[in-house]
Order: C-alpha cells, then structure tokens, then sequence
C-alpha cells in the first residue's frame, strides 16, 4: 500500500443519502479491494480509482477543517464514510475517524458510522446511543466467499461481533447485506 498525503478545503460535503444530510470520508481510496465496491467511480484521483486498495490518501489538515466547519454548518447527521472505510488499517496510525467523532459529539452532530472493521471497537468511548449508529456491510457469511470479494476486508464474523459489542452499549446498530453478486452471493 502506498500513502499519500493531500489537503483539502472542506470535510464535509452535502450528501444525496436521503438519511444523512453530510459526508465526511477522512481518507481517499481503501485498502479492503472490495471488487464491487462503487466509491472507485466517484473519485476525481485516477491514481486511486486505477490503483483501488493501494493508493491510499490522508486528508492531512481534515481535522482542523472539520474544526472550522462545524462551527458554522447546520446540525444535522454526518454520514462517516460514505466513499471509503473509516477505519481501514491506515485509520489506526492517523486516527483521523477518531478525531472527527470527538469532533462532531462536541458540536452536537449526529453519526452514522459505516464500517468492515473491528478498528471501530477502539472507539466504544466516543460511540453514545442517540448520538451515534453503527453499521457494517456483510456480502456473505462464508470467509472463502468473502476473500475473493473482499480480498483485504476483515472477515465476516468480525463483523457480525461489530454489532453484537456495538449494540450491547445501547447504540443502534444496522445491517447492509449486499450486494447480491449472482451465482456467488446469492444462495
């Protein structure tokens, strides 16, 4: 995996999502390889979208531009990540998820976490009911399956444990179960 760095204006953008009303992806690219992942079409950075889960840039000044927006923007639920897993590996050395949920708790913002990794466990601390919801995506429950989909992703039951520690704090947790790839995924 190659690390870039990039600065960016703004951290979070308006979302099309009809539950969220912000996106905020702390890192472009990621590291999982889902081969029918959809974000790869959704970057302006054809390095990233050739190069899908070996490129992957850090939003270097993120936090500080998240800092600055949230003092201004409407409240309302932030969608963390839409284009990208929040807590891929990278996430454990940056901590740039991290420090954006510290960031949008103290404003009052709502967070709508989705995520294949345990990595997010790490963050039980921050993660309240009512303010929070985490989720995971689950394409299918066999590993063998799901190393030829999702060749560098956590595996399946990992996830499943995500929910289970999740909810046991009361927060709410959901469940995207797909997509359905013919023949693979379908039975």
């Amino acid at each position: 995996m190659r690390i870039k760095y990039i600065r960016v204006k703004s951290a979070l953008s308006r979302s099309g999502l009809k539950e969220i009303d912000y996106a905020l992806n702390p890192y472009l690219g990621c590291y999982h390889s889902c081969i029918y992942c959809y974000a790869r079409d959704f970057t302006r950075y054809e390095e990233v979208a050739k190069n899908w889960g070996e490129v992957i840039y850090v939003k270097i000044n993120l936090l500080d531009v998240l800092r600055r927006e949230v003092k201004r923007l409407p409240k309302g639920v932030v969608g963390v990540a839409t284009i990208t897993d929040p807590y891929q590996p990278i996430e454990a050395t940056y901590r740039l998820t991290r420090g954006s949920l510290e960031i949008l708790k103290r404003y009052g913002f709502k967070v709508s976490i989705q995520t294949k990794s345990p990595l997010v466990l790490r963050d039980k601390d921050i993660i309240e009911p009512k303010q929070f919801d985490v989720g995971v995506t689950i394409i299918t429950m066999d590993k063998d399956v799901a190393k030829v989909v999702e060749p560098k992703a956590p595996p399946p039951t990992d996830r499943v444990r995500i929910l289970k520690e999740i909810s046991e704090l009361g927060v709410e947790t959901w469940l995207f179960m797909g997509p359905i790839i013919p023949c693979l995924t379908d039975n």
